[in-house]
């Protein structure tokens, strides 16, 4: 009999923790629908001399945050942005022209809050590649500033800042040097650093500098702001993202703050969606709110 009810305690009590892991885990994902959350950061750059605030956003893959992204648009408003910087995959690769208009409309809202910078990912050039549309041009004839491949400088307060955004690799992948040396990215990341202002480059991919040691063959590239990780999509407690494209699991650049060298310094946002039909467990959609400020000493 004492046998019996130690074994029948046994049971209830790993029913109780399968319930209780089970309710804990539809919260979680029900919570990662609906709640957007900011990921705050302070980052010292050399040659800034007021603070200056952005507010990041990636990988929202046409989701909706309230009708026409009404909550996400005052999410963004309440932090106060001296600029705004959509970091990719804004929409999917097997989205319609319909959505796309939509990304263009809400990019144009965001630009009521604050200059907004576009960087495509993956899924917005996927996108193009597959149905032809003219989507980079629509976003620049709506007064939206496209940095992919390209730079600008920015005044923020009577001080000017190099925006710039790709999406490549900072390093030979999959090509030898010669063909690296005359691509897009390359020609661009050497005229980008080639300043003495502060420079800021959105890439969606973090790939783009976490391997093969990139960052630190670019010594001018002060911070890189990226997505497309999706924070690692499960986050486990203690353990941190489940998986992310190119790292696979268990991946050490999956959201979050960086130091790549001794100059170039990383954010990498968990971003807004899901992908697919996984859910974001765990893992709160999030902004990235950046306040610049000048460096100490």
């Amino acid at each position: 009999m004492r046998c019996f009810n130690t074994k029948r305690k046994i049971l209830i009590t790993v029913s109780v923790i399968l319930v209780f892991i089970i309710l804990a885990l539809i919260c979680s994902v029900v919570i990662c629908r609906y709640y957007i959350s900011t990921a705050d950061y302070s980052i010292q750059l050399e040659g800034v001399s007021s603070p200056v605030r952005v507010v990041a956003l990636s990988d929202l893959h046409c989701r909706e945050f309230g009708k026409g992204n009404s909550r996400l648009l005052d999410k963004i408003k309440a932090q106060s942005p001296d600029a705004i910087f959509a970091v990719g995959d804004m929409i999917s690769n097997n989205s319609d022209i319909s959505d796309a208009d939509e990304m263009v409309a809400l990019l144009c809202r965001l630009n009521e809050i604050a200059p907004t910078f576009f960087a495509p990912g993956n899924h917005e050039l996927e996108y193009i590649s597959r149905t032809g549309d003219d989507l980079l041009t629509k976003v620049s004839n709506a007064g939206i500033t496209i940095v992919n491949d390209s730079y600008v400088d920015c005044n923020f307060g009577g001080q000017t800042i190099r925006i710039g955004g790709t999406m490549g690799h900072a390093f030979p992948f999959g090509r030898t040097l010669d063909e690296f040396r005359s691509s897009d990215i390359y020609k661009f990341l050497i005229e980008f650093e080639d300043t003495d202002l502060p420079t800021i480059c959105l890439a969606h991919m973090p790939d783009t500098f976490i391997f093969n040691n990139a960052a630190s063959y670019w010594p001018g590239v002060d911070l890189v702001i990226s997505g497309h990780t999706h924070g690692g999509m499960i986050r486990l407690p203690f353990v941190g993202g489940l998986i992310a494209p190119m790292q696979g699991f268990f991946p050490d650049y999956d959201r979050g703050y960086f130091k790549l060298s001794s100059n170039m310094q990383m954010i990498i946002g968990s971003g807004l969606a899901g992908y697919g039909i996984v859910p974001r467990i765990f893992n709160l959609p999030e902004i990235c709110v950046i306040d610049i400020v000048p460096k100490e000493g």
